[in-house]
């Protein structure tokens, strides 16, 4: 028995990008087409946040899916909308459809549907609190025509026309008020626990797998070296206050490598660390542990849930108050004594292989 009855799935995606949450999106089209749905995928601009209507053509990246998309939406009570966190802006403009929500995330849906008190609120201590508040003060003077056109001229840039970063400003307050037929689907514990803190209903689990693909691409007799892989894009201001406190260690930055390449880098590094505010469960981790990385992460988001990143408490470090000489100890740790350290991953590595079954599992909960 299912949750929802419907005839039609319509499942939102950003329009010719890929991410692993847009990925998310296709796989749950795809595995609903293969068990006979209705599904579709229905595109939207990130240029002009409307639907796309005259392209039928799925994302280059995502064609080894069984995908059909939609340019029209029937919107009506018998058919089903799965509107992601990042467009929750995106609900006023379905009326009769029921609508889910799969937050992937709790940050990105903060900052996509521009409201900036839910953010600040939300923010990991003062440090992440000002830039917020640089931020803000940058976007108000864009706002600002003259100002931006007087700062455009200082700096030598060319003059372009301001646009409102917040143009729906849809906090979660206004969603509250829309609570009443939505559905909230969550893919980590962690983000389940804030829309209880919301005071939200009907709160479901759907959670993701990493592509099956990267599993078959383990090669387990590389020989393991002493390096540690980060990546740059997330807690960079954490690691590089760890890499001054171990001058000399091998410190390589995940970007700008070949997907062979990367699995290369993860079958020969002992050690992965993240100390990114982890918005859900983010995949990188769980790549380098499929690979034999022993991964330390900080407790921001979902990294301070064992349900979510399922790494022992040893190796996960309070950021705002960490001392990195404790740091440096447990990696040394892990570099003299990596045999025995990987055991510590084992259940982790056990939980990723269980993931897309889990998946399926959910799906059927919800879908049937």
């Amino acid at each position: 028995m299912s949750l929802l009855y419907y005839k039609k799935v319509y499942v939102m995606a950003p329009y010719k990008y890929a991410t692993g949450g847009i990925e998310l999106s296709h796989q749950l089209v795809d595995y609903l087409r293969n068990e006979g749905k209705e599904a579709f995928i229905f595109y939207i601009s990130l240029t002009t946040n409307k639907m796309v209507t005259d392209d039928n053509q799925v994302t280059e990246a995502y064609k080894k899916y069984n995908i059909t998309v939609a340019n029209y939406i029937e919107d009506e009570p018998i058919n089903v909308v799965v509107i992601p966190e990042a467009f929750i802006k995106m609900i006023p403009c379905f009326k009769k459809a029921q609508i889910c929500i799969w937050w992937m995330s709790v940050e990105n849906a903060l900052f996509w549907n521009g409201n900036f008190g839910d953010l600040y609120r939300h923010a990991n201590g003062w440090r992440q609190k000002a830039n917020l508040i640089k931020k803000q003060f940058g976007r108000l003077v864009k706002l600002n025509k003259s100002v931006w056109k007087i700062t455009c001229k200082f700096f030598g840039h060319e003059y372009y026309e301001p646009t409102n970063p917040f143009p729906n400003n849809y906090s979660m307050a206004k969603l509250l008020k829309e609570d009443y037929r939505l559905y909230h689907f969550y893919q980590a514990t962690y983000i389940q626990q804030f829309l209880y803190s919301q005071r939200f209903d009907r709160i479901l689990r759907l959670t993701d797998y990493i592509n099956p693909e990267i599993l078959k691409n383990i090669n387990g007799s590389v020989r393991k070296e002493n390096i540690i892989l980060y990546n740059p894009a997330k807690g960079l201001y954490y690691t590089k206050k760890l890499m001054k406190v171990m001058q000399g260690y091998r410190f390589i930055p995940l970007q700008g490598f070949t997907r062979d390449q990367l699995n290369h880098l993860f079958d020969k590094a002992k050690l992965y660390i993240d100390f990114g505010p982890f918005p859900g469960k983010d995949r990188l981790p769980r790549e380098a542990a499929i690979h034999n990385c022993c991964v330390i992460t900080g407790r921001f988001g979902a990294s301070g849930f064992f349900e979510d990143v399922p790494v022992y408490g040893k190796y996960k470090f309070d950021m705002l108050h960490a001392n990195y000489y404790e740091i440096k100890h447990r990696i040394d740790e892990v570099f003299a004594n990596y045999e025995n350290c990987i055991k510590d991953f084992a259940y982790m590595r056990e939980s990723i292989l269980m993931e897309q079954t889990n998946f399926h599992q959910e799906v059927k909960n919800i879908f049937g």
